[in-house]
Order: structure tokens, then sequence, then C-alpha cells
């Protein structure tokens, strides 16, 4: 599974655990090859950021209930980037504070 060319970030919900990390619910719009070569038809990312360093993104297709976890070897390096920045912008715990 190699996931590149995401669109439209979207932030759905997010579960702290204070000190410890954040977990996410986001959905894209995923390229339609990528779709229909893994035969998803809902697919979102949940992904977790820990605060001592590190993430983990899975892909979860809600009309299966299929959990695929990936690694940075199954996602465009300039993909993985944009999904934890994304995700770090919207965890409580990693928004950057405003002077």
């Amino acid at each position: 599974m190699y996931l590149k060319n995401l669109s439209n970030l979207d932030f759905h919900s997010q579960l702290s655990l204070k000190q410890v990390e954040d977990r996410l619910l986001i959905t894209a719009d995923f390229p339609e090859e990528f779709r229909k070569k893994h035969r998803l038809k809902d697919p979102f990312l949940y992904v977790t950021l820990y605060l001592r360093g590190g993430a983990r993104i899975k892909l979860i297709d809600e009309a299966t209930a299929e959990l695929h976890s990936l690694t940075k070897k199954d996602i465009d390096p300039d993909t993985y980037e944009e999904i934890i920045q994304f995700a770090k912008d919207n965890a409580p715990q990693f928004k950057k504070k405003k002077s």
C-alpha cells in the first residue's frame, strides 16, 4: 500500500490523553486509483501524535471496518509530512500558543 496525493484534509474529532498523546480522525479525498486498488469504500485516517515524539498513522475503511497500519514507507514523504502537520495544527496539545 503506497499513499500519495491526498487532498481536502478535514479534521473530525479528537481524543486527548493529557501530556501523553492526541488521537485524531481525519477525512481526505483519496486518489481514485488508490481506493480501487485497495478496495476502499469510505476511508479515513486515524492519527496518533505522541507528546514525547513520534506519530502513528492508520487507515480505516468505515464501510468494511478494515484497519491498515501504515508505516513511513507506505506513504509518500511529502504526504506523510502534510498529514502529520495537519494533525498537529488540529491537536490541542500540539497547537502553537499565540503570544
